[in-house]
């Protein structure tokens, strides 16, 4: 039996955005990483070529490695590594057995519906888990001087003027 594109599209579009909300988290992972790690200083544009290197070393490595790159880094409570697990399983299930134990439901519209629930409910991990985040980069941040309002307005600043 063949499976029309246009019947599965709502699955692939929601799988996805789940693949973008994962490489949202994982770059979250590693900016916190940079941000923890008290080798650089932020602040010296001397070392900027340094901090690419570091930023990019870490774009290579999976979620899973991410994760526990930061336990090693920082120490997070049980909660906070609980919901790094969390997300870590949702993305794992979708990118590694999904299609696997999930397939045969692309052949009846019930079955789509199912698997469409499905990648909707581990996308939402995911998508909360970028956001669950976002105060703890927004503390390292002020803990290593830097005002969310004051870079936010740069960025603004620069994109405006067609920097980059």
């Amino acid at each position: 039996m063949r499976i029309d594109k246009k019947d599965i599209k709502p699955i692939t579009d929601i799988l996805g955005y789940a693949v973008l909300d994962s490489q949202k988290l994982e770059y979250s992972i590693a900016y916190m990483m940079l941000l923890a790690d008290n080798e650089f200083d932020l602040t010296d544009k001397q070392q900027d070529e340094k901090i690419d290197d570091y930023m990019l070393n870490l774009s290579k490595k999976t979620l899973g490695g991410l994760i526990s790159q930061l336990k090693k880094l920082i120490e997070v409570n049980d909660r906070f590594a609980e919901r790094l697990e969390e997300a870590l399983d949702a993305r794992n299930y979708l990118i590694h057995r999904f299609i696997n134990q999930e397939g045969e439901k692309f052949l009846t519209i019930k079955g789509r519906e199912e698997a469409l629930q499905i990648v909707k409910e581990k996308r939402e991990i995911l998508y909360q888990c970028y956001f669950f985040l976002d105060p703890f980069i927004q503390k390292l941040m002020e803990l290593r001087g830097f005002s969310h309002g004051a870079i936010t307005k740069e960025l603004l600043e620069k994109y405006e003027r067609g920097d980059k």
